[in-house]
């Protein structure tokens, strides 16, 4: 789990492959400044009125090389969002972001985080929904997180959610 905002030295690698990985995968996202977006949520940067300080980037490793990413965001107990995942072409269909995903799910579990949010592309909808266990939101319900929080939404994407599964309850004691 690497914060792009604190500049660690030893993270810029982690941090650059992981927005390399994005860039593979997606198209540009561009905003209105004509900026990518990429960068700027990697690195926790703000741009006109975006304010991505508080993203994390998570990266999942196979013998030091990054394979597979998740940005973060979490806005307290109610809520985190999962604004863009990505495992590099090379590496996919082997589970990869399967497990970063579980590590997620606990981390936010292990902070009582209640719901996780997401924008879902169209063709990816169906494989959040049935694979990971997210349900499509009403606009009533978008509308009264967005009056909370600033969700990263983007042109073209349908937003999902998902209540965080509480593995405290379902591990036993060593």
């Amino acid at each position: 789990m690497l914060r792009g905002k604190s500049r660690y030295p030893e993270h810029l690698p982690l941090l650059s492959r992981a927005a390399a990985i994005f860039r593979e995968c997606f198209d540009p996202i561009v905003a209105t400044s004509g900026r990518d977006l990429i960068p700027v949520m990697v690195y926790g940067r703000n741009i006109s009125g975006q304010e991505f300080g508080g993203m994390y980037c998570l990266v999942l490793m196979v013998n030091s090389l990054v394979v597979s990413a998740a940005l973060l965001r979490i806005f307290g107990q109610k809520v985190a969002e999962l604004p863009m995942v990505a495992t590099s072409r090379e590496y996919q269909g082997r589970g990869y972001f399967q497990g970063l995903f579980a590590c997620v799910e606990n981390l936010l579990s292990s902070l009582n985080v209640e719901n996780l949010l997401l924008p879902a592309a169209e063709e990816a909808e169906s494989i959040w929904i049935k694979k990971f266990g997210f349900t499509k939101m009403t606009e009533h319900q978008l509308e009264k997180y967005q009056r909370e929080v600033q969700l990263t939404v983007f042109k073209g994407t349908s937003m999902l959610e998902k209540k965080v599964p509480n593995f405290s309850e379902t591990t036993s004691p060593i």
